[in-house]
């Protein structure tokens, strides 16, 4: 039970009260539990004279009622008014309980209120247009690559090509040791493409691992082509279909590709919208959370990481989302609160799951129709995806700092103006 006895700006004075009954209830449970966890010398485990137990431990059995029950209506209390606290701490001299009687207490609340949101209507809205043809074709081609198969060439090795090498010990004594490599994805480290592009069956050559530091103590290696294959892409027919998706003909795997882009694109633009309009929102209103709030999801996002000891660019990181989710949860609110956002009781008993509080399900109905009144208001415009198309949107791996390079028998970096014909021969 509570009352609110006094509202005044941003404070709350409530006066709660806690039956007899729930307080003895809770002076027996703890009373236990120290009795249970005690031993005193001359006494069996459980059977300590209450006497003892009052004397040694009642201011202590006390404090511990006062703080449950404290908690447990605190929170009970948060759960029905819809308030948001500006710090986790209330103000408040609790007076010690009595067994088998009525306890009161008062609390002060200093509740947050996020600043008035803005930018609410008309907010503007970019979305990329489906050109359909050109993802099904992506998409089909993709599955060609993947039942790709290789033959056998003979000429000099050509960008795509699948190498076949034998890395020859030193002393040319042992097994050498068999791999391939895919000329242009660079599978062993930058560089070694290079090596290999343009030669033929049967070359040899020398080459170790580069750092540019000049000492040349990295380890030189031996290396033998030993087959070039071609790559060959599956013919676009009917077996095809089959082997990529179970269809009967190319045409039915056209239309089930084409509904899995459909569906998929769809599903892309609902959170793309929710997303532009969350962040725009975010940035009309900027604003600074309660601390609290974004240090307890802070550290629920770390115990989700499960890392013992996150680091310190861990822990910036999980930080920044956490401001991030507060920030969004907080402004989405004040949005639903100022255009009178309703939710119903029956609103929330049809989706509220046996785990969840009330009060969680009003947050979650409450902010997602704040999204959904900010997208009606919404400017959206569909991008044509043909403008842009010739422009190299295409982002460069940053070159690592170690690389192939090939030498000569002397151990010494070859000439870098030499052919690859002249390497060869």
């Amino acid at each position: 039970m509570y009352d609110i006895v006094k509202s005044e700006e941003n404070r709350r004075i409530v006066c709660f009260t806690e039956s007899s009954d729930r307080i003895s209830s809770h002076f027996r449970d703890i009373r236990k539990q120290i009795t249970k966890n005690l031993e005193i010398p001359g006494f069996r485990p459980g059977k300590i004279p209450r006497s003892i137990i009052e004397k040694q431990y009642g201011n202590i059995i006390k404090a511990e009622v006062a703080d449950i029950v404290r908690r447990e209506l605190t929170s009970e209390m948060l759960e029905k008014e819809d308030w948001i606290l500006d710090d986790n701490d209330p103000d408040g001299k609790i007076e010690l309980p009595s067994e088998e009687k009525a306890y009161s207490f008062e609390m002060t609340f200093s509740l947050y209120e996020t600043p008035e949101p803005s930018g609410i209507d008309g907010v503007k809205i970019e979305l990329p247009s489906l050109d359909i043809e050109t993802a099904v074709e992506n998409t089909i081609d993709s599955f060609r690559d993947k039942m790709v198969s290789f033959e056998t060439v003979d000429r000099p090795s050509e960008e795509g090509d699948l190498v076949l090498l034998e890395a020859v010990p030193d002393g040319d004594s042992g097994e050498p040791q068999k791999f391939s490599v895919r000329i242009g994805e660079s599978q062993i480290g930058t560089g070694f493409d290079e090596l290999v592009l343009g030669t033929a069956v049967g070359t040899q050559f020398l080459a170790r691992m580069d750092n540019d530091t000049g000492d040349n103590l990295h380890p030189v290696h031996k290396f033998r082509i030993t087959d070039i294959r071609h790559p060959v892409l599956p013919e676009l027919n009917d077996e095809f279909a089959k082997k990529a998706a179970d269809v009967d003909s190319l045409e039915d795997l056209r239309k089930k590709v084409e509904e899995s882009v459909r569906n998929r694109y769809d599903q892309e633009i609902i959170f793309l919208k929710e997303r532009e309009a969350i962040d725009s929102l975010l940035e009309s209103n900027p604003f600074d959370p309660p601390v609290y709030m974004v240090d307890n999801l802070t550290q629920d996002y770390l115990e989700r990481l499960g890392e013992e000891e996150p680091g310190q660019e861990t822990r910036e990181a999980t930080k920044e989302l956490a401001l991030k989710k507060v920030r969004e949860f907080l402004v989405l609110r004040a949005v639903a609160l100022k255009e009178n956002i309703e939710i119903t009781e029956e609103d929330i008993d049809t989706e509220k799951n046996p785990e969840e509080s009330a009060a969680s399900v009003l947050d979650r109905l409450r902010n997602r129709k704040a999204v959904e009144l900010i997208l009606d208001r919404a400017d959206i415009i569909e991008k044509d995806p043909r403008k842009g198309k010739d422009k190299d949107t295409s982002v460069e791996e940053p070159e690592s700092s170690w690389h192939w390079i090939g030498v000569e028998d002397n151990g010494a970096e070859p000439d870098k103006e030499i052919s690859k014909e002249e390497e060869q021969s």
